[in-house]
């Protein structure tokens, strides 16, 4: 794309900035090039820009409480702040966002933090301890979404205005972990508009966020528009004005418009219509590597799946090879174990292999039954990857129907193990470097009903997670770790197929497009322009 088309996009990007998002969408409008300077806390000057994402499937809220959405939490990431984070400068090293100083307690029962002097929310109230209370309080009182990085919490304990003590119901050593995805919002502004609801259907379309990002009130179910907030404490003048993040759930169109220049990221592209981007003037494109894996998750409590042998089988079943070369076009990798390969702490494992013999001998259990399997059919990867699963198993003689299931359905699904499906592909994401507290939602038995995906049980598992809260160190813990990913792995809870290695197209002048333990594939808080 020339410069002189880009000069044009800056002007359009501009003029956007009040027009609603459905306009928005239609006209495409992006922006190229840099913002003018600024000091950190001062306003903006001269110059516009609009970065244009692209996503796939439905954007629900921008409620923080539901940041386990990929979709929510790639906004709220750069609209909410969290107390503490992970820094990849620093080698994932715990830093403090919203806090500038943060200490665990001898006996792992509690969090002290000190807040950082000069935020205000959105609409400059200032930052307060009570702020924090209020947002554990609310995540707790409503039990879902990001609720389950809070397990074991008790209360806060407003000291003054600028520390605060998170007390924990027994020790638990990785609870801090979590707290880097659980954001802090404005008590009195959301206090004000809770309804019915806990503010809820409020937040669906508004926010009480310190970020470096404001919302506009423009949700839907297509996307929404955030704008710089330029009294952000940590302001920086090369983020762009203006973020429009609009649903495209075809892959084909992903690609045609982010060549076109109608978008500037495009998150929805498949690894085929990726590799035809490359070589694209004004475009790259990365396979992002990330903590996630796409995994095929069985109900180890009731039906088929509930026999370890039939598990074994459908694991051994799936053509993986051909898979990855086919599907992926080799991009990432193929699973070894159930942690990505973006985490340290893992047991020594082969890649997952196909072994049709093995597999026939133990599906023959099955007899003539059929089994269902759930996937997201707006994702093509998923539809590719569910449609082989679905031919290797009928090379076995076993029939498997494909049924589409929307990701908040899927959550739903959790609630009780009757009506968990039996086989579900996702992709599956822990985000923190620790995995600690993600193998504690995943497999422990007391969230059974809960994050608990195959309602699994093992008490084995359950002591050794047990222990783990109550071990300070790190290398002691991750032994714990190891030691519970072989047991889930033996178990067959789940097959673990690839590494979810994301690919990204963007306009090649953004920089930033890096793996992010806080936000999948990407988190935007990186993002600059030039």
């Amino acid at each position: 794309m020339s410069s002189q088309n880009r000069s044009r996009r800056i002007i359009l990007g501009a003029a956007l900035l009040a027009i609603p998002l459905v306009a928005t969408s239609l006209a495409g409008c992006t922006a190229g090039g840099a913002s003018g300077g600024g000091a950190a806390g001062g306003s903006s000057t001269a110059g516009s820009t609009t970065v244009v994402v692209g996503f796939k499937h439905e954007f629900n809220t921008m409620d923080p409480l539901r940041a386990d959405y990929a979709q929510t939490n790639m906004v709220d990431n750069i609209v909410y702040e969290p107390l503490i984070k992970f820094d990849a400068a620093q080698d994932n090293k715990m830093v403090g966002a919203l806090a500038s100083d943060f200490a665990v307690a001898d006996d792992a029962k509690s969090i002290s933090f000190t807040l950082r002097d000069g935020v205000t929310f959105h609409d400059g109230t200032p930052l307060t301890a009570k702020d924090v209370q209020y947002s554990f309080d609310r995540y707790i009182r409503l039990g879902q979404g990001v609720a389950s990085l809070l397990q074991g919490y008790d209360s806060t304990t407003v000291v003054d205005y600028s520390h605060v003590v998170i007390n924990l119901k027994a020790p638990n050593a990785f609870f801090i972990n979590g707290l880097a995805n659980v954001y802090i919002m404005e008590a009195d502004l959301v206090s004000k508009n809770a309804g019915a609801d806990d503010a809820q259907g409020w937040l669906q379309a508004h926010e009480a966020g310190t970020g470096p990002f404001e919302g506009t009130g423009t949700s839907s179910a297509d996307g929404t528009t955030v704008k710089r907030f330029d009294k952000y404490w940590g302001f920086d003048d090369k983020r762009p004005t203006q973020m429009v993040f609009r649903r495209i759930d075809e892959s084909a169109t992903n690609r045609d418009e982010l060549k076109a220049g109608n978008i500037d990221v495009s998150f929805g592209l498949s690894a085929v219509d990726a590799a035809a981007l490359k070589g694209q003037s004004d475009v790259s494109v990365k396979f992002v590597p990330t903590s996630g894996q796409t995994q095929l998750w069985f109900n180890t409590s009731t039906g088929p799946t509930a026999d370890p042998k039939i598990r074994e089988g459908l694991k051994l079943a799936f053509d993986y090879s051909g898979g990855f070369q086919k599907i992926l076009d080799s991009n990432g990798a193929i699973s070894s174990g159930i942690l990505s390969p973006a985490f340290t702490c893992r047991p020594d494992a082969k890649p997952s292999a196909q072994d049709k013999a093995k597999a026939k001998e133990l599906l023959s259990g099955l007899g003539a039954t059929s089994l269902d399997l759930r996937y997201q059919s707006v994702d093509s990867t998923q539809t590719q990857i569910a449609t082989l699963f679905q031919s290797n198993l009928k090379d076995l003689g076993v029939t498997v129907n494909l049924v589409p299931i929307a990701f908040p359905d899927y959550l739903k699904t959790l609630a009780d193990p009757a009506t968990i499906p039996g086989l579900t592909l996702i992709n599956d994401y822990i985000l923190t470097p620790d995995p600690g507290a993600g193998l504690d939602k995943l497999y422990n038995s007391a969230n059974i009903g809960g994050t608990n995906k195959g309602a699994y049980s093992n008490p084995k598992v359950d002591d050794l997670l047990t222990k783990a809260r109550t071990v300070a160190d790190a290398g002691d813990r991750c032994d714990l770790y190891k030691q519970v990913q072989t047991i889930v792995g033996d178990d067959s809870v789940q097959a673990n197929l690839f590494q979810v290695a994301f690919p990204v197209g963007y306009r090649s002048d953004l920089k930033g497009i890096d793996f992010s333990w806080s936000a999948t594939p990407i988190s935007f808080f990186t993002l600059r322009v030039g």
